[in-house]
């Protein structure tokens, strides 16, 4: 199930949660939420599915409840020097999105 989809144009599009409470972020490698991930390990691969003309972002299931940065990279090899493409503000009740997404 797809929680968003966003339409860009997109090579290599990633993306990377970040709690607003404390900085934490969701190391999807160890499928927990960690204070000093390695980055690579924070950037998850998305794809455009070419019947939606967009790139649908489904949200981890093990991600806790709380409030999230989520961002949007354009990069085929992760790294802290990425632009962001995008950022939105979610509300995340464990199991689906609450409202709708803010943008940064």
């Amino acid at each position: 199930m797809y929680h968003l989809i966003i339409y860009l144009a997109l090579t290599n599009p990633v993306v990377r949660y970040v709690r607003v409470a404390d900085g934490k972020q969701w190391d999807d490698v160890a499928g927990a939420l960690a204070a000093t991930p390695t980055y690579a390990d924070t950037a998850i691969a998305l794809a455009e599915e070419t019947y939606i003309n967009g790139i649908p972002i489904t949200i981890p299931a093990d991600l806790p409840a709380g409030d999230f940065d989520m961002l949007i990279y354009d990069a085929a090899s992760p790294a802290t020097t990425d632009a962001l493409t995008l950022g939105r503000r979610i509300m995340w009740s464990g199991t689906a999105l609450i409202g709708l997404p803010l943008s940064l």
